[in-house]
């Protein structure tokens, strides 16, 4: 569970840092299924533009036990029920691969402005669980976050499909001037099995990843029971429609 200090931070922040907080055999055993689950031909299988390297494994806990059985652990579940005072169920969980050399930009955005606009979500009661699957260091493409963000609306950009492989509501060059000019930028850095959990509104995005390690991160969103979402035009394999406490 997270202390009073770090709901604190939550709340204010947009977000909190748990370093080293899940087991790391849990984390080596879904790296150690990686090379066949990025062989699958299925469409949660998402490459980068250059059409070789897999970008996103997307509701990856659908076929891999590992994953599976790594997202339901309660070192994740319970402080997400804290922050949201509800049971919660899986909204989505994508394995973001961001590869040593190849690994493309993830656009600033917010995620709730797509959960919102595509997804027939009622109200901001998510949270996203952004777990660690290897190191994360300044130079593999760390996950940036703009503190206090979350406090904004939800911005709703149209859809930029051409950047990268992936579509997304990414925000401008203005908007997230505007938003650092007032609250900076940081990018949590620690070894794998560190945890960031975050509100789903808080604006983010990464660089690419140049350096020569892998930087694979799972994006967990967990949302409250008493907020179904109501009539994605996103299929299933991108939005879960299985509501069932995790």
């Amino acid at each position: 569970m997270l202390s009073t200090s770090q709901m604190d931070d939550y709340s204010d922040e947009g977000y909190v840092f748990v370093p080293e907080l899940l087991p790391v055999g849990d984390i080596r055993a879904v790296i150690a299924e990686l090379p066949e689950l990025c062989a699958l031909q299925r469409p949660e299988v998402i490459f980068e533009n250059d059409s070789q390297t897999v970008r996103s494994l997307m509701n990856v806990h659908t076929y891999s036990t590992a994953a599976d059985k790594l997202i339901r652990n309660p070192l994740i579940i319970d402080p997400v029920k804290q922050i949201l005072g509800s049971d919660v169920y899986v909204f989505q969980c994508v394995l973001n691969l961001k590869r040593a050399f190849t690994g493309d930009i993830w656009q600033w955005h917010q995620d709730f402005s797509t959960y919102l606009i595509d997804d027939g979500m009622p109200a901001n009661r998510l949270v996203n669980v952004l777990i660690f699957m290897d190191e994360v260091n300044e130079f593999n493409g760390p996950l940036m976050l703009v503190p206090g963000s979350h406090r904004g609306e939800a911005i709703k950009n149209d859809v930029d499909d051409a950047t990268t492989s992936y579509p997304i509501r990414a925000l401008d060059n203005s908007q997230v001037a505007s938003a650092v000019e007032v609250n900076g930028i940081v990018a949590p850095k620690g070894p794998a099995g560190s945890v960031i959990f975050a509100n789903t509104n808080i604006i983010h995005g990464s660089a690419s990843n140049v350096s020569p390690w892998d930087r694979v991160l799972i994006s967990l969103t967990l949302n409250s029971v008493e907020n179904k979402h109501q009539g994605s035009s996103r299929p299933e394999w991108v939005v879960m429609n299985n509501f069932s406490p995790v």
